[in-house]
């Protein structure tokens, strides 16, 4: 059955699921700043979707898709019963929603790179599927949550601030000097997600990260290439907050936000 969704958000992510959502036969509507015009995905018509600067009308499930600095005004927007988050952290708003695609504009039209994998991870037993069946977009059901978004959380805190510092997309994790880095940067983070309760295998997110095709940039990555803010508070800079409460070293993780800083 058709479900009235609304989209927080039209950058490159939730003009994404707009798009695919509309075409499964929902009647979505955006909540921006801003007119998002015509909506164009790689390999699909271009759209044009009804767009609020507001709340907007009432909604059966609304998708949060905007930076997590944005959230105390984005959140405002919010008009459903149901709150999806796809975002960046571990201590997202209603229903978490982790995001393993990447998307980017290229010549004004958004390009996905499709993951080594499902392109969400949810809570097992949570209602989000179903408004995507007549879509190619696939999830993965956890049972154990905590561990799924702690490992998205390295898997950020890895990929986002050293291809923001590059200026270079995850083909660089290939290579021995940022392997290498990864590597000590996920020592460290390790037994902050065992001390949060978490099981978490950093040679899987390492090679996750590393079997995404050359040129996929991050959204850091982006973000900083654009001269716009960077998602590090909900990153590593939560995680050096964890390292503290929990009595562990954080050093690595200091020294990277030092260097993304200047």
């Amino acid at each position: 059955m058709p479900s009235r969704i609304a989209i927080i958000g039209a950058g490159n992510l939730g003009s994404w699921l707009a798009v695919h959502l509309a075409r499964a036969g929902h009647s979505v509507h955006l909540c921006t700043r801003r007119d998002p015009g015509l909506l164009q995905i790689d390999g699909l018509p271009p759209l044009l979707l009804p767009h609020y600067l507001d709340a907007g009308p009432p909604a059966d499930i609304a998708f949060l898709t905007t930076k997590t600095y944005d959230n105390p005004i984005a959140l405002r927007r919010v008009n459903a019963p149901v709150l999806a988050a796809i975002q960046n952290g571990i201590c997202q708003p209603g229903i978490p929603v982790l995001s393993y695609v990447y998307i980017e504009p290229q010549q004004g039209v958004r390009q996905s790179f499709p993951p080594p994998g499902p392109h969400f991870t949810i809570p097992a037993g949570t209602p989000l599927p179903v408004l995507f069946r007549h879509t190619p977009i696939q999830f993965d059901e956890a049972e154990d949550f905590r561990s799924a978004a702690w490992r998205k959380m390295l898997h950020n805190c890895i990929s986002n601030p050293l291809t923001a510092l590059a200026g270079r997309g995850l083909e660089i994790l290939r290579e021995a000097l940022y392997r290498s880095w990864a590597e000590k940067l996920l020592a460290e983070a390790l037994p902050i997600a065992a001390a949060a309760g978490a099981r978490v295998d950093g040679a899987e997110i390492l090679a996750k990260l590393a079997s995404y095709p050359p040129g996929t940039r991050t959204s850091m990555l982006q973000d900083r290439l654009a001269g716009k803010p960077l998602e590090l508070a909900a990153l590593n800079g939560h995680l050096i907050e964890l390292g503290r409460q929990f009595d562990l070293p954080t050093r690595e993780h200091e020294n990277l936000l030092t260097m993304l800083s200047r």
